[in-house]
């Protein structure tokens, strides 16, 4: 029996360790607290509003309050930048909206530098600049696609191709839409509209198309004529055959 507890687990007591404070803690005074968490504390303190019973009754009246009582501030730079931007979409034919993730600089000057070897610019205008300077005009219908400060590209339609191409080496640039020759077009329709030949190139396969009309209409109006023409000849070598055949039968 003596055997059976140094086999088995033995239970060992707890070892407990007193440790007294140098003195008591001071709740009705406590020391102040560290800047950052008595900040965090001002911060996250509740407001409380003045019950309702304590308030006039023309402060509970709402009828006839605005909520926003913002007023609209006349500043005469905007209206300059809202012209500016009126007189680039009138005078360029072909203008690209562009919304713009986030991108260095140095990813963006070779684009600027391509742009305007190319004879295009880029230019970054808000909702509210758009706002004044489409409203009441016929590009009105643009403003559906501002929501903040966006980049526009103005310039010719001849460029959308090497304009399609400069974008393709900064996918920051995402092409939502586009206007050329007074007409809204999507990113896909911009994509077909670059692959289209030159002007020069159609221009050229019009006029041929025009020529080969005009000589298919000449030659089927000449075919009858030529058609009597040859059975005349037929006859007239049968008719001097013949008589040929008649005097060689007298003689």
């Amino acid at each position: 029996m003596a055997s059976i507890p140094k086999v088995l687990l033995q239970t060992r007591n707890p070892i407990f360790l007193s440790k007294r404070f140098r003195g008591k803690i001071n709740i009705q005074k406590p020391r102040p607290a560290h800047y950052d968490k008595q900040l965090l504390l001002d911060l996250t303190q509740p407001i409380y509003r003045p019950p309702k019973h304590e308030k006039t009754e023309i402060s509970l009246c709402t009828k006839g309050v605005s909520k926003w009582n913002k007023a609209e501030i006349d500043n005469p730079f905007e209206r300059i930048l809202a012209k500016e931007c009126l007189d680039w979409f009138n005078t360029s034919k072909m203008v690209v909206f562009l919304h713009m993730n986030s991108i260095n600089m140095e990813d963006k000057l070779p684009i600027y530098a391509s742009l305007k070897r190319n004879k295009m610019t880029m230019r970054r205008y808000g909702k509210k600049i758009i706002s004044m300077a489409t409203t009441g005009t016929r590009y009105e219908a643009v403003q559906h696609l501002f929501v903040s400060q966006q980049e526009l590209i103005f310039g010719q339609p001849e460029n959308i191709g090497k304009l399609l191409k400069i974008l393709k080496k900064a996918p920051q640039m995402v092409v939502l839409a586009g206007i050329i020759e007074d007409r809204l077009m999507s990113k896909n329709e911009l994509m077909e509209f670059s692959q289209l030949p030159n002007i020069d190139v159609a221009r050229s396969q019009l006029c041929s198309v025009l020529q080969s009309a005009g000589s298919s209409i000449v030659g089927q109006l000449q075919q009858s004529q030529q058609m009597l023409v040859g059975h005349l000849d037929k006859h007239a070598e049968m008719l001097s055959g013949s008589t040929q055949q008649e005097k060689k039968d007298k003689e």
